[in-house]
């Protein structure tokens, strides 16, 4: 790790020379604006913006997981901007594909440095069991799905997003599945709901399922008043089980010392 000076006319000067070929870490005070086919902006606050070495974006909020705005690796230049009369700097990015402008404006920088991380990940270690695996094992297990179910596409860009699987059904049908690792919530049945009616409005007729580790009873019902179907498949009879180091106490919780 290089840590740099955080005098915005300094970085100005030496972020363009890592882009590309590190990863680079911002913490400041900024706002940003996202102009495309979806637009969001976000107002001045204390973020941490993540650029890596494959042109991937993330900026995130000082708590959650999730960055609140992003934008997918290699979709188009970066650069940045000093401007001295307003002591302002501003990372541009442009997506000639589909016409997406982002700017983040920071104000103040906090900490700013590079990483160079290797490419390959050290022998001895496996990391399985996140959402994408999930997905992965279906894409390789469909019949997980429902029988003689074809995948099309992964991934699959629409005006509202990415669709986890676009497939076909035995019938010829096409479907849109929608897949959550933990227990489907309203908000992922509104979601594949939305992605079907993108679809009815083109005059596509398409099926739409919401595949998740369990469906409760209100999600249930919001998929079938639309029309809409769903399958539970735990995932954890889709990966192993890592057993538990024997050095390593669980934690017990007021329910185990109550029995």
């Amino acid at each position: 790790m290089d840590i740099l000076p955080n005098d915005l006319s300094k970085l100005v000067e030496i972020l363009p020379s890592h882009i590309d070929k590190d990863t680079i870490l911002l913490v400041g005070f900024c706002d940003s604006i996202f102009d495309g086919r979806i637009k969001s902006t976000l107002e001045k606050g204390e973020r941490v913006l993540m650029i890596k070495k494959d042109g991937s974006i993330l900026l995130h909020n000082v708590t959650g997981t999730r960055p609140v705005q992003w934008q997918k690796a290699k979709a188009g230049k970066i650069v940045f901007k000093h401007n001295v009369e307003k002591n302002i700097l501003v990372m541009e990015s442009y997506r000639p594909k589909t016409d997406e402008s982002f700017f983040i404006t920071f104000y103040d920088i906090a900490f700013a440095a590079f990483f160079h991380i290797r490419e390959k990940l050290p022998k001895g270690g496996q990391t399985f069991g996140d959402e994408k695996d999930f997905v992965d094992q279906l894409v390789l297990h469909p019949d997980l799905i429902e029988p003689n179910l074809k995948i099309i596409e992964r991934e699959k860009e629409i005006a509202f997003g990415f669709i986890d699987l676009f497939a076909q059904d035995s019938d010829g049908n096409y479907i849109v599945i929608e897949v959550k690792k933990q227990a489907a919530t309203l908000t992922d049945a509104y979601q594949l709901h939305r992605y079907i009616e993108f679809f009815q409005n083109k005059g596509e007729s398409v099926r739409g399922l919401l595949v998740a580790n369990h469906i409760p009873k209100r999600v249930f019902t919001y998929l079938k008043t639309h029309n809409l179907d769903s399958q539970s498949i735990p995932w954890q009879e889709i990966f192993p089980t890592v057993k538990r180091p024997s050095n390593i106490i669980k934690t017990k919780q007021l329910d185990d010392f109550l029995k």
